[in-house]
């Protein structure tokens, strides 16, 4: 030990050592930092829960650890004079190359101590994409910096530890070695065995049949898919999703034998006999408004006090058909579209960002084009935001509005887009220019990050223990505008709505912090001239519903194909699907988890809502048949894309 500058001194190859362990070390604190930050997401993890995370946890911090720091293991293993190794220059290139590549996995792994509860993903690389369109991408970082202030300091403090860390140990002075055939036999033998480590490592083993781990092997170190989240890294699963993996069939079933079991094909003619209905279709997407926020499906909460933040929602939902149990099938924005319009869902990633975007479909919009419906969109924000114009373009939409032809940049909130109620008042007077039948979609800006409202409005809405909330409450009183105006339109009695959200979002009660509550939003379908069409049912929507549920209500009776179902004709409980970590399904009042191999848990989220009592081992007969039915949509999903069929035959 060097008393003066109290360092202390270890060998060359005792210092490589002492590098890989401290990446090691930075890592296990950054799950520690990651999970204190998101308790509330990760509730009934015991003991030995944790041990098994911990010693997964390890493996894919290990494969990280060897992806970012291969170039400084090469550096310092390469067969090199001992005295170039051990000079200051060399030395000091070889600082910079670890507080470079680890400041970065680092930068990652903090990104998600906030940005994992809004998407309840690790962060991939389809990042760049998701904001790729985004024209105030500064503003954006800015307002996050500012708001999670706390995680630049945790950031800024781990930088901190890895430069004290990195420069308490330094290379012992010690002479050459005296015999250099001796020391270039060891330096290479050491250099072998670092690759053969690092191939290891990388791998996840040294079987022969092992393969490079992936972010689906954490599974393996949970109980709930979710938990795989805290098994893995950021830094790992950023490298492992750098190009888009394609999908695998897969045959869990004969392919003459899955459509028994699940069968995304549609054929209504032989269902339903009515003549087509030239309805106006109007389907308005809200951004982040989780079912929690909403009081109408929330009266028992917090001892039958709560009433919400939607209290115009609240009144439209008791004269419009409601289905109790209603899903989001993703957790981001771009997952919402293609679920919604297409009844195509997410899986690892999001559809609109996977190979498969430009397979073949027959959507909503395009099925009623073809039906001479006028189509259009509109989002407020700066026109490709999300890439929803092109994708809408893809689909059939003909008319795209955006903050472009909305043309006022003094309703520009300055970050996402054009304020909720003015450009809802915008959407009013452009439906009734259009001819009908229309189909036309909305999607909502302003209840999103930085959570503000105009300066008009500060202090009118009800503050919630979420900011969130009060720009809830804001989009709900631009809602009511909305219909306040449209009730008197001409075309207004002949127009099926449906209102819905993109996803939810962070929530507060306990009794939306797990499986089923994190993906819970309000799905309400109101005809205001169809005074027979009210009323609630106790079964399950999801978003992939929509699309045939649309159809079936205005007597299409064409062949399609939707993963979604007519819940209008249906004669079971209905179904929902989710991939997050792993599949969920969720059919009735039973969540079941699957990791692509066997069912790892079943709950009842109607009894039990908080969701503490695993009925897996008690209830095998339930979860066998569930298993039987994820498996076949799991396997039409994957199938179906990799082979471009998503079209019904002879559409």
């Amino acid at each position: 030990m060097n008393g003066r500058k109290r360092t202390w001194t270890l060998s060359y190859y005792g210092i490589f050592l002492y590098r890989i362990l401290l990446v090691l070390f930075l890592f296990f604190i950054c799950r520690f930092l990651f999970y204190m930050l998101n308790t509330a997401l990760f509730p009934g993890i015991g003991l030995q829960d944790w041990g098994m995370i911990l010693t997964g946890g390890l493996r894919f911090d290990v494969a990280a650890m060897f992806y970012f720091n291969g170039l400084l293991i090469f550096l310092m293993t390469v067969p090199l004079p001992y005295r170039l190794r051990t000079h200051k220059r060399f030395q000091r290139v070889l600082q910079w190359v670890f507080y470079i590549t680890n400041g970065i996995a680092l930068l990652l792994n903090c990104i998600d101590f906030i940005y994992y509860r809004f998407t309840l993903r690790r962060t991939t690389t389809s990042v760049f994409s998701e904001f790729s369109h985004e024209q105030n991408k500064s503003g954006l970082a800015f307002n996050f910096l500012i708001d999670y202030w706390y995680v630049v300091v945790l950031f800024a403090g781990l930088i901190a530890l890895m430069v004290w860390l990195y420069r308490k140990v330094q290379v012992r002075d010690n002479p050459p070695p005296a015999g250099r055939g001796v020391y270039y036999f060891k330096a290479a033998l050491i250099f072998v065995l670092s690759v053969v480590l690092a191939i290891g490592g990388i791998r996840g083993g040294f079987r022969h049949s092992t393969r490079p781990i992936t972010v689906g092997d954490a599974g393996a170190y949970v109980k709930r898919s979710h938990e795989v989240y805290l098994v893995l890294n950021t830094p790992f699963v950023f490298i492992r999703t750098m190009g888009v993996k394609p999908l695998k069939e897969v045959h869990y079933f004969p392919d003459n034998e899955v459509g028994r079991i699940y069968s995304p094909l549609h054929d209504p003619a032989g269902t339903d006999s009515l003549p087509f209905t030239r309805r106006n279709v109007v389907i308005m997407i809200l951004e982040s408004f989780g079912k929690e926020s909403v009081g109408f499906y929330n009266r028992d909460l917090d001892q039958g006090t709560y009433t919400g933040f939607t209290p115009f929602l609240d009144s439209l939902a008791g004269v419009s058909r409601i289905y109790w149990n209603s899903f989001a099938n993703g957790r981001k924005s771009i997952d919402a579209i293609p679920s919604i319009f297409s009844s195509i869902p997410s899986g690892l990633d999001p559809f609109v960002l996977t190979p498969y975007v430009s397979d073949s479909t027959k959507s909503l919009p395009k099925l009623l084009a073809q039906e001479g419906y006028h189509t259009s969109f509109f989002h407020g924000a700066p026109n490709g935001s999300m890439g929803f114009l092109s994708y809408t373009k893809m689909i059939g939409i003909d008319h795209y509005f955006g903050k472009t032809e909305y043309n006022d940049d003094a309703d520009f909130d300055g970050i996402w887009g054009i304020w909720d109620e003015p450009f809802f008042q915008f959407f009013e007077r452009k439906l009734g220019s259009f001819p009908q039948p229309f189909f036309s979609g909305i999607f909502s800006v302003s209840s999103h990050h930085p959570f503000k409202v105009p300066k008009q409005y500060e202090g009118k809405f009800k503050k919630g223990p979420l900011p969130v909330m009060e720009c809830i409450s804001y989009t709900d009183m631009a809602l009511q505008k909305f219909f306040a105006k449209a009730q008197h339109q001409p075309w207004f009695k002949n127009t099926l709505f449906v209102i819905t959200a993109d996803h939810a979002t962070v929530s507060y009660h306990a009794e939306y912090q797990n499986a089923w509550g994190d993906i819970a939003i309000p799905i309400i379908l109101y005809a205001p001239g169809d005074s027979s069409f009210r009323g609630i049912d106790p079964g399950v929507i999801q978003q992939l519903d929509i699309m045939p549920t649309v159809l079936g209500y205005l007597h299409y009776n064409k062949p399609y194909l939707a993963f979604g179902e007519n819940v209008l004709q249906r004669k079971g409980p209905g179904f929902t699907y989710q991939y997050s970590g792993g599949h969920r399904w969720i059919e009735g009042d039973q969540l079941l988890f699957f990791d692509g191999k066997k069912a790892t848990g079943l709950y009842d989220f109607k009894k039990d809502r908080l969701m503490k009592t695993d009925l897996l081992k008690d209830s095998v007969t339930q979860a066998a048949a569930l298993e039987q039915r994820v498996k076949a949509f799991i396997q039409q999903y994957n199938n179906r894309l990799i082979r471009n069929q998503l079209i019904a035959p002879g559409r």
